[in-house]
């Protein structure tokens, strides 16, 4: 392949020029049934975790919610960790104004400054009545909602 670039100079290394060169692991899945998603705008890793659970949801029999509005927010591994992100309070209100019942939080491994703390916070702040859910792995989002007694609405 043969592709025309443009040289920048970089004020991080006293205004050197050069190529920024970025590594991608490119994967490709194949699963049956068939997984229906659109990310429509959306950009970042901060969706991975509510990604991860609607394919999941997608691909189990049972009614994986309970009944329940679920909204989260999480950068996920390959190995299925649930990893910090970036404006949390914001999404916490956000998930409240959507009448969210409950809210995972990445927790870091119970770090004290954890977004987990910062979103429980942030729902005292606002006085609301969703929960606020602490998971370090996927499996730690599963396992709460199979451990739900359905919603009664």
């Amino acid at each position: 392949m043969t592709q025309d670039i443009k040289l920048d100079a970089y004020e991080e290394l006293d205004g050197k020029v050069g190529i920024g060169i970025r590594l991608v692991t490119d994967r490709s899945v194949t699963v049956d049934p068939e997984v229906h998603f659109s990310s429509g705008r959306i950009g970042g890793p901060s969706a991975g975790l509510m990604f991860s659970l609607e394919i999941f949801d997608q691909l189990t029999e049972e009614d994986f919610t309970r009944g329940y509005e679920i909204a989260g927010t999480g950068e996920i591994d390959y190995n299925g960790n649930v990893g910090r992100i970036g404006g949390i309070d914001k999404k916490v209100v956000a998930a409240d104004r959507e009448g969210a019942d409950i809210f995972f939080a990445p927790n870091e491994n119970g770090n004290k400054d954890s977004n987990y703390q910062v979103a429980k916070e942030k729902a005292a702040e606002i006085d609301t009545s969703m929960k606020i859910v602490p998971v370090n792995t996927f499996q730690d989002a599963v396992d709460y909602l199979k451990g739900l007694k359905p919603a009664s609405k």
